[in-house]
């Protein structure tokens, strides 16, 4: 019995070993599930797995993580045909009594099977998977902040904005937050140092400091140490960027065939600017409600980068349960240490989402041009509204004339009339 359990997990760790990274004909949605933990909690999950290229799959699904003894699943298995474009599966989380302060996680991953041969048993290529997390906040005792430094630009005047989203951790309020970052050269020459606002942050909640840096540097990489200061605590957050080009730059975002309530495809066209090759950038996207609550985090497969190359990087957002209306959002491009953010607007409708960003080219799922095909479509039902005025108004100018001649005319003749009779 023991051995066919170790030939079981052997099996499943094959697999996973075996899993491309490259761009899988599987997605998943959503990427990850955020709680926050209650003693006790039941909570029940359901994501959707995306058969993208429409064939023939069997697939297996694991649970890995701290958290797999508290996981169960409504299937271990399935098959999905070439007309099964997706399937929703279920999971039930069933949180212990007391877990650590902190980021508890676990994995689902699911795992399309390599087919096999028609002239043997084996298999042939390898095994594509995908995988949605689960992240269970266990709140700290007292006052503690979660930050990242995320650091944008420098834009065209050569400005650089560092942004510090900070999440109240502890099971106390945060009064007075905000941070002084030092930058530093390649030498590790200190060359300026900045402060950013000052917010209180509530149990719970996120909030987002910020600085700008007008610079005018030499092209190179530099580095930022921050000193986040909340209350009498203190941590330190740290980032290599570059001044001098931008690495990885989004050049168009387009999300087709969309209904409101099934899954939205975001098709990002992202081009490595740099002379050489990248590999491993993902994309992540935070999307947040009207209370500036994260409502959906989506992340894409891990794609490889040809130096001066471009690739189309895929996220799935399911939008089952979302209303209509416009919805905040950011975007993240990720590889190694480096990280870019894109602050994007999402207006959400019953046919479409129209994605609106800063700098550069966004369009719609009615392809680039449907705002102008519109606008020329107004125009032109204006000229002719236009042109029907005008034509009603010069035809009742001219009847109005044909009408004063006969009247003259009608005159003319019956004076005629009076002089014959008197004469």
């Amino acid at each position: 019995m023991e051995v066919k359990v170790i030939k079981k997990i052997l099996f499943f760790l094959l697999i996973l070993i075996f899993i491309s990274s490259s761009v899988s004909s599987l997605g998943i949605t959503p990427g990850r599930t955020t709680i926050n933990f209650e003693p006790g909690l039941t909570k029940t999950v359901e994501f959707t797995v995306i058969n993208s290229e429409e064939k023939d799959v069997n697939l297996v699904v694991l649970v890995q993580g701290e958290l797999n003894q508290s996981i169960s699943l409504s299937d271990i298995s399935f098959s999905m045909g070439a007309n099964e474009r997706e399937k929703k599966i279920k999971y039930t989380l069933n949180l212990p009594q007391n877990l650590e302060p902190g980021l508890r996680t676990s994995e689902i991953v699911v795992v399309q099977l390599p087919e096999k041969s028609s002239e043997s048993q084996a298999f042939i290529g390898a095994a594509v998977g995908v995988a949605t997390q689960i992240y269970v906040y266990v709140p700290y005792p007292g006052k503690y902040a979660e930050a990242s430094l995320n650091i944008v630009g420098p834009d065209e005047k050569g400005v650089i904005n560092f942004v510090l989203p900070v999440i109240s951790r502890g099971d106390l309020d945060l009064v007075r937050v905000n941070a002084v970052i030092d930058i530093y050269s390649s030498l590790n020459e200190k060359i300026e140092t900045i402060k950013t606002n000052e917010i209180g942050i509530l149990s719970g909640e996120r909030k987002e400091l910020v600085a700008k840096w007008e610079q005018n540097l030499s092209s190179g990489k530099y580095k930022a140490i921050a000193t986040l200061i909340y209350d009498e605590n203190t941590k330190t957050l740290e980032k290599e960027f570059n001044i001098g080009y931008q690495v990885l730059e989004i050049q168009n975002i387009e999300v087709n065939n969309f209904r409101l309530g099934e899954i939205a495809k975001f098709e990002v066209l992202v081009q490595n600017k740099w002379g050489e090759p990248i590999n491993n950038a993902f994309a992540e996207m935070l999307i947040y409600n009207n209370q500036n609550q994260v409502m959906a985090e989506v992340k894409s497969p891990n794609y490889n980068f040809p130096a001066l190359e471009k690739a189309l990087m895929i996220l799935f957002w399911d939008t089952g349960g979302v209303r209509a209306g416009t919805y905040d959002s950011e975007l993240f491009l990720k590889f190694g240490e480096q990280s870019s953010k894109h602050n994007l607007k999402l207006d959400v409708s019953e046919r479409s989402i129209n994605v609106r960003g800063v700098g550069y080219v966004i369009s719609e799922d009615s392809g680039e041009g449907g705002d102008i095909v519109f606008i020329l479509g107004s125009i032109i039902v204006l000229l002719v509204v236009i042109n029907l005025f005008w034509f009603l108004f010069l035809r009742r100018k001219l009847l109005s004339k044909k009408k004063d001649v006969k009247e003259l005319k009608f005159r003319g003749n019956t004076k005629g009339e009076n002089l014959k009779i008197k004469n």
